[in-house]
């Protein structure tokens, strides 16, 4: 008998970039939902609601690290104001943009002013990221209209999609055997960057709908 738990799929688009080289860890990225994710009959999370994650480990290639390292964590979906559900997430599968939003010059123009994260150093602590991070939710609504002026564009990934798609160089692996799960990209490259506009395909506990 299976008693694996119910999981849940969900399509979305990346609508900030995602750096190694400048990343730090309790950094938030935001995603923007491309279609509803219906839970027993019921919208859990309808099209258009945004994801939130956290950069949860960045490990650049050097002397003693023979691989660049970037870790994520899916926090919560945003359903409306005031609304949110908690979320056990991966992302199982990335298809790089065709068209990346960072080459949209009305997008660079928008993000010209973002606040810029300073840190002396790169370290497991999510202390001192805080702050930054909080201003990052201004710069995801800014992305929100133009990932938006996107939910109608073709799917590059199916439900069964798993791993990279045009990007050169990056795999990916799960860390499922405590609680959060993290998505981990690996690049035997110096940087490694996951661009705006990125779809992806998550898998997820299936989440309980927010009353």
């Amino acid at each position: 008998m299976d008693n694996a738990p119910p999981v849940s799929k969900v399509f979305a688009t990346l609508s900030n970039s995602v750096e190694l080289r400048t990343a730090v860890v309790g950094d938030e990225l935001a995603l923007i939902t491309l279609a509803d994710l219906i839970v027993d009959k019921q919208v859990a999370i309808p099209k258009g609601s945004r994801l939130v994650g956290r950069v949860a480990g960045v490990v650049p290639k050097g002397k003693n690290e023979p691989k660049s390292v970037l870790a994520i964590r899916i926090e919560k979906a945003i359903i409306a104001p005031g609304r949110e559900i908690e979320l056990q997430a991966i992302i199982a599968a990335i298809a790089a943009p065709p068209d990346p939003l960072d080459s949209d010059p009305t997008y660079a123009m928008l993000h010209s002013n973002e606040p810029k994260m300073i840190s002396s150093s790169r370290t497991t602590s999510s202390t001192g990221g805080l702050p930054a991070s909080s201003k990052a939710n201004s710069n995801a609504a800014v992305a929100t209209a133009e990932i938006k002026g996107r939910m109608d564009e073709p799917l590059l990934l199916t439900e069964e999609s798993q791993g990279v798609s045009g990007y050169e160089g990056i795999t990916m692996a799960w860390h499922l055997s405590m609680p959060p799960p993290l998505t981990v990209f690996v690049t035997k490259a110096k940087n490694l960057k996951l661009e705006a506009g990125t779809q992806m395909l998550l898998r997820m506990a299936q989440p309980r709908i927010a009353k």
